[in-house]
C-alpha cells in the first residue's frame, strides 16, 4: 500500500510538470526559460530542446534535457567573437506552479567556471489575461537579482502553434532586454529582440 501511495504521489508530481510543456523553450543560457533568463518551468521527463542564438557575431548553440520531473541538465556552446567555450548547467524544481502558488526552482550555469559560474533561484507565476511573472536572485550573471514579464499576444490562439506569440521585458546583469517569441509550428519557435543595445535572433525546437 505504501509503495502505491508513493507511485501515485510521483505521478501527480510529474503531471504538475506538464502544464508548461508546450510553451517550454530555451533561454540564451540553455535552460528552459524566457529569452535571457531562466524560469521555474520544467520539461516533461525524457523531453529535450535545442536552440541557436546569434548576437553581435557570436553564436550560442544550446540544449537541455529533462532527466526527471525535477531535474534538467543543459549545455551551451559559444562560438565566434573573441572567444569560444562550452558550459554545462542544471536546474532543480523545488515546487511546481499551481493556481495559488508560484513554481520555484534553483539552478546553475557554467558549473565548471569556463567563463562565469552563476547560481540562481527563480519563481514563476501565471497571472490573468495571459501574463506571467518570473523573478529570481543569484550570483555571477544574476547578482543583483533578475526579473521577466511575459505576455501572450493572442490568448485565444492554440498554445505552441502559429500564430501563438509572447512578448518579454526582462532585466538581468544590470541591463534590460526586450523581445518576442513566436511559435512557427508545434515545437519550433522563433525569437527576436534587443539585449541591452545588441540585437539578437534565435530559433529553437522542443522535442516531444
Amino acid at each position: 500500500m505504501n509503495m502505491g501511495h508513493r507511485e501515485i504521489i510521483g505521478g501527480l508530481l510529474c503531471f504538475c510538470c506538464w502544464s508548461t510543456v508546450v510553451t517550454a523553450a530555451p533561454a540564451a543560457g540553455g535552460e528552459t526559460g524566457n529569452l535571457m533568463t531562466p524560469s521555474a518551468d520544467m520539461m516533461r521527463p525524457g523531453q529535450f530542446h535545442a536552440g541557436w542564438y546569434e548576437q553581435v557575431g557570436q553564436q550560442h548553440l544550446v540544449t537541455a534535457a529533462a532527466l526527471s520531473c525535477r531535474w534538467e541538465i543543459s549545455a551551451l556552446r559559444r562560438t565566434g567573437g573573441d572567444a569560444s567555450n562550452a558550459e554545462i548547467g542544471f536546474k532543480y524544481a523545488l515546487r511546481s506552479e499551481n493556481v495559488l502558488t508560484p513554481g520555484l526552482a534553483v539552478g546553475a550555469e557554467d558549473v565548471t567556471a569556463n567563463r562565469r559560474r552563476s547560481f540562481y533561484a527563480v519563481v514563476s507565476k501565471t497571472l490573468p489575461y495571459g501574463m506571467r511573472l518570473h523573478a529570481g536572485v543569484g550570483n555571477g550573471r544574476y547578482a543583483g537579482g533578475f526579473a521577466a514579464f511575459e505576455v501572450r499576444l493572442l490568448p485565444k490562439a492554440d498554445v505552441g502553434r502559429f500564430p501563438d506569440a509572447s512578448v518579454y521585458a526582462e532585466h538581468v546583469d544590470g541591463h534590460a532586454a526586450y523581445g518576442v517569441r513566436m511559435a512557427l509550428f508545434r515545437g519550433m519557435k522563433l525569437a527576436l529582440g534587443v539585449d541591452g543595445h545588441e540585437h539578437f535572433v534565435g530559433i529553437s525546437y522542443n522535442f516531444y
